[in-house]
């Protein structure tokens, strides 16, 4: 006697028979993961003033101060000092150049470049500022940054590692400002020497010019402008900039979103820094074939939906498995509904 399966079962059964046909084995691959980011080992302040250092003095003279170094750790640390010039980073904001200074960074002389601190321990170290004579201009600003010298060491003893990925490791790095004030009256200016389109690895993009000017440092700025082909607006665009220190040049680069055509393009809007005058923008810039070229070799392709990472034979046997459980099914409920055949 034949006993007929349920056709709910016997599809239950093919669909896991062909799964597990079509199922890769899970493939083993090194997992990466990036590291904790490192707690902050120490705090740097200065002495004498809650926060940024202003010193006054005439050209010539030789001006003090001194910071005070903690260790917030329960082992001794070791801390390198250097001197900085303080430039304006790509985004505004204060960039402490600590590799040869040649500006104001050069004025500044430390005490030690180094402190050896025992767990919970804070010390201080002194400098001293020599203006030098016939200096110009109502402020100078410089820098004193502080790391800590085992983050460093470690950063550079994996960084030699032969590796054929990279790591990013953070460096706990603290700096302070020092403002170095003359007489004179303070002022302040902006001016956009230059504006283009350029092609970068990462897709084009405007390319403003600035150059801060006056005797203070401006303190943020406010960018809002508007591309235009013939009289189409392409795209608006709106952001701020942080510190514009004096005489600092940056190069400011607004993204293009996607891939211009082509063409001549007007560059329209203002920049309102604090506390100067508005700088208004109106400049044409060019996209040319020789660019349009570049910017395809050096630019990955536009995002596509990504590739399956299965084998090529998975898809096609998950189809015949599929096939498969309609054809049983098919069949089993034919067969359910046979009439059944008496036995004698």
């Amino acid at each position: 006697m034949i006993r007929n399966l349920s056709p709910l079962r016997t599809g239950a059964l093919a669909l896991m028979a062909a799964l597990t046909l079509a199922a890769p084995a899970a493939a083993s691959a090194p997992a990466t993961t990036a590291p904790l980011p490192a707690a902050t080992t120490f705090a740097m302040t200065p002495v004498g003033s809650d926060g940024a250092m202003l010193l006054h003095g005439i050209p010539g003279q030789v001006l003090r101060g001194a910071i005070r170094v903690r260790n917030l750790t329960r082992h001794p640390i070791t801390i390198i000092l250097q001197a900085a010039d303080i430039d304006s980073a790509a985004n505004g904001n204060a960039d402490y150049q600590t590799t040869k200074p040649s500006q104001t960074g050069r004025w500044l002389a430390l005490s030690t470049g180094s402190l050896q601190l025992a767990p919970s321990a804070t010390q201080t170290a002194a400098f001293t500022v020599t203006i030098p004579a016939g200096t110009t201009g109502a402020s100078h600003y410089a820098g004193i940054v502080a790391l800590d010298a085992a983050e460093v060491a470690t950063a550079a003893a994996r960084t030699g590692a032969k590796r054929k990925t990279f790591t990013f490791y953070r460096v706990n790095r603290q700096a302070l400002p020092i403002t170095i004030r003359l007489p004179g009256p303070l002022t302040r200016s902006l001016t956009l020497q230059f504006a283009k389109l350029i092609v970068e690895p990462v897709g084009a993009s405007i390319e403003l010019g600035l150059l801060p000017g006056g005797t203070q440092l401006i303190q943020s700025a406010r960018v809002n402008l508007r591309v235009l082909h013939g009289s189409r607006i392409v795209y608006r665009y709106s952001s701020a900039l942080g510190q514009l220190f004096p005489a600092a040049r940056l190069t400011y680069h607004i993204p293009w979103p996607g891939r211009p055509a082509p063409g001549s393009y007007q560059v329209k809007g203002t920049i309102h820094p604090h506390g100067a005058p508005t700088v208004i923008i109106n400049r044409t810039v060019t996209f040319t074939d020789a660019k349009a070229a570049q910017l395809k070799r050096e630019t990955p392709p536009s995002a596509t939906t990504p590739a399956s990472s299965l084998p090529s034979w998975v898809p096609i046997a998950l189809g015949l498995a599929i096939a498969l459980l309609i054809s049983l099914s098919l069949a089993v409920y034919k067969l359910a509904r046979r009439p059944a055949k008496k036995l004698a």
